[in-house]
C-alpha cells in the first residue's frame, strides 16, 4: 500500500513540474510582449506643450530591438503610433507647460498592427523657473537698497529695498515658464501596461 502511495505522490509531482514548465515556457512564448515591458524609442516628429493639442497623434520607431527568448521581436524600426492625452501650455509666474502622452499602437513591416498600452516610463517635466525668480527679487531689493542709501534720508535703504524687491518681484511673476517636449530624434522609454499577442511569424 505504501508502495503505491509514493508512486503516486512522485507521478503527482512530475505532473506538477511538467504543469509549471509548460506555463514558464508560455508565459515566456516569442509571441507575447509581457506587460511591464520597456521599449526604447526614437522621436519622430517633435511634440511639445506650446502647439501640440489633446488627441494630436505622433510617430516613434524603435531604437533597440526587443528580444524575448534570443529572438528579436520588435526590430529596431519598427512603427509605434502615439497620442497627446493631456497638455497645457506654460504661462506666467514660472508655470511649466505639461503633457501626457499615451502610446496606442505597433505597425509592424508586414502592415499588421497590435494595439497596446504605454507610457513613458519618465514623465515630462518642465524644468524648473524657481532660482531665477528668488535671483530677480533679491537682485531687485539691493538694487532698491542702493537706490535708497543714495537718497540719503534715515528710512531711504529700507524704503529703496521695499520698491526693489516688488519689482524683482514683478519680473519672477511675469516670467513665463518652459514648454515640455519630445524632440526629434529624442531617444525615451516607454513600458506596455498590459499584455500584447504578436503576429505569428518565422523568428
Amino acid at each position: 500500500m505504501n508502495f503505491w502511495l509514493k508512486k503516486t505522490k512522485i507521478f503527482a509531482l512530475l505532473i506538477l513540474l511538467f504543469a509549471s514548465f509548460n506555463l514558464t515556457k508560455a508565459q515566456d512564448s516569442i509571441y507575447k510582449l509581457q506587460a511591464g515591458t520597456k521599449i526604447r524609442l526614437k522621436m519622430e516628429t517633435e511634440i511639445n506643450s506650446k502647439v501640440s493639442s489633446v488627441n494630436d497623434t505622433f510617430l516613434a520607431k524603435v531604437s533597440e530591438p526587443v528580444k524575448v527568448r534570443d529572438s528579436v521581436v520588435l526590430p529596431v524600426g519598427t512603427v509605434i503610433e502615439g497620442r497627446v492625452v493631456k497638455v497645457a501650455k506654460a504661462s506666467a509666474g514660472g508655470n511649466g507647460g505639461k503633457m501626457e502622452v499615451v502610446f496606442e499602437t505597433i505597425r509592424f513591416v508586414e502592415g499588421e498592427k497590435r494595439e497596446i498600452e504605454g507610457v513613458l516610463v519618465k514623465p515630462l517635466k518642465a524644468e524648473s523657473s524657481q532660482s531665477f525668480g528668488l535671483i530677480s527679487i533679491l537682485g531687485g531689493t539691493a538694487v532698491g537698497a542702493l537706490i535708497g542709501a543714495v537718497s540719503k534720508t534715515d528710512n531711504g535703504a529700507l524704503i529703496g529695498a521695499g520698491i526693489g524687491a516688488g519689482a524683482g518681484s514683478g519680473i519672477a511673476f511675469s516670467r513665463k515658464g518652459k514648454e515640455v517636449r519630445i524632440k526629434t530624434d529624442e531617444e525615451f522609454e516607454i513600458e506596455l501596461k498590459k499584455e500584447v499577442i504578436l503576429p505569428v511569424r518565422d523568428y
